[in-house]
């Protein structure tokens, strides 16, 4: 590896660079001497910090720092990265101390679950629960199975991070069983329960719970074994994962490239053979060479040919590249016409493409809910049910009230 793989280093900031260059569980010499050259007492550690915590690797910054350049570090700075990283483990401790009980309970209910992402991520590609950040629990079940755990997880003590405590209840169960993951919260701790694998379905359409589920392999995790996403299904996933949301934030590059490093024997030509047949092959190209290009991954010759092949997934990749440290990136979580052209960049059927079309009704189709009457209604002015239908007008002159009285308190 290079030291930074980030294409025009002269126009970077130092803090930029030495970021990258400490994002990485294994760090060579040329490395190490680039790190050391860096900490020189000019450096904005305020900035660097700062960029660490929006980009959800501090913790790999401070592994990286104490490790080399420990002595070089203001006192107070190292104070608050060991404070910042100490409290990381706990709570990361926590949460997978939760996710076991969950998947035991889940078990003994004859549900099958894939966990992925937070604590299972960390342990099999960063080989520890302290070296990433995470804040909540993924688990994919199968859609059939749903409904029943989101019952069995209620029961368990876990809350609806949301309802729309709709009038027609029939209707607001359907709309809760057609989400493609749905938040409960106990405590500390927020599980994300999906039936698909990303909410933009046109971008995972061949990923099937079943299919998924056949290829899953056996995870370590605090003395205890449970199945995750096999490993070139999961170098799969990064790839989308880090797509959907257009590469905003350098832990999900991190997340890439240390996935690659963990499997040094993987069978390249075919992985990129499976991710063709997946039909996401364009993300994973503009994965791959986004890791290559921003940490400078080294990446085998049959993927270098193929991306050379594809010179859109390169172009792609340098703009999310130019745009990673850009605080006025606009493809953020939200949908905006930016993300939705890049979206259409990435798909290859003619399936999915329709299917990116008419995700923009997700917008539309949330206003709708917020049109929808609710208990709240109902409260502000009781009326019988053949004139429920008055409650579609009520609702907007009872929300105006409330604003109203909200802003002149």
């Amino acid at each position: 590896m290079t030291a930074v793989g980030l294409e025009n280093k002269a126009v970077i900031s130092p803090e930029v660079e030495l970021l990258l260059t400490c994002c990485r569980t294994k760090i060579d010499l040329d490395q190490q001497a680039r790190i050391l050259h860096l900490l020189q007492p000019s450096i904005d550690w305020h900035t660097l910090v700062r960029l660490a915590n929006a980009h959800g690797v501090q913790t790999l910054l401070y592994q990286s720092v104490k490790s080399i350049g420990a002595d070089q570090i203001p006192i107070a700075v190292l104070k608050d990265l060991t404070v910042y990283a100490q409290q990381i483990s706990i709570f990361n401790t926590i949460l997978t101390r939760d996710l076991l009980k969950i998947l035991d309970l889940l078990q003994t209910h004859d549900i099958r679950a894939l966990p992925f992402k937070g604590p299972v991520l960390a342990a099999s590609v960063y080989g520890s629960i302290s070296l990433r950040h995470f804040c909540d629990l993924d688990i994919l079940v199968s859609p059939q199975d749903f409904a029943q755990t989101i019952e069995v997880l209620v029961a368990e003590g876990y809350q609806l991070a949301y309802e729309w405590n709709l009038l027609d209840q029939d209707l607001e169960l359907t709309l809760r069983n057609s989400k493609s993951e749905y938040q409960l919260i106990k405590d500390a701790v927020s599980i994300d329960l999906h039936q698909t694998l990303t909410v933009e379905r046109f971008l995972s359409s061949q990923f099937t719970f079943d299919y998924l589920w056949g290829n899953r392999e056996p995870v370590l995790l605090s003395g205890h074994t449970f199945y995750s996403f096999g490993s070139d299904d999961l170098l799969m996933y990064l790839c989308i994962h880090g797509s959907k949301d257009c590469w905003r934030k350098l832990k999900w590059i991190c997340d890439l490239s240390e996935c690659i490093q963990q499997t040094p024997g993987r069978d390249w030509l075919h992985f990129l053979q499976g991710a063709a047949q997946m039909g996401c092959e364009r993300m994973v190209l503009l994965g791959l060479c986004l890791t290559q290009q921003v940490l400078g991954t080294e990446l085998p010759d049959v993927v270098r040919v193929k991306i050379d092949a594809h010179p859109g997934c390169s172009r792609l990749a340098q703009d999310f590249a130019q745009r990673l440290f850009d605080q006025e990136n606009e493809l953020g979580r939200s949908f905006t016409p930016q993300k939705f052209i890049r979206h259409w960049q990435m798909t290859e059927t003619r399936r999915d493409r329709i299917a990116c079309i008419l995700d923009i009704r997700r917008p539309i189709h949330g206003f709708w809910l917020k049109c929808l009457p609710n208990v709240n209604d109902r409260d502000f002015l009781v009326l019988p049910k053949p004139l429920y239908f008055l409650y579609f007008l009520i609702r907007p002159l009872r929300l105006g009230l409330k604003h109203l009285n909200a802003a002149n308190p």
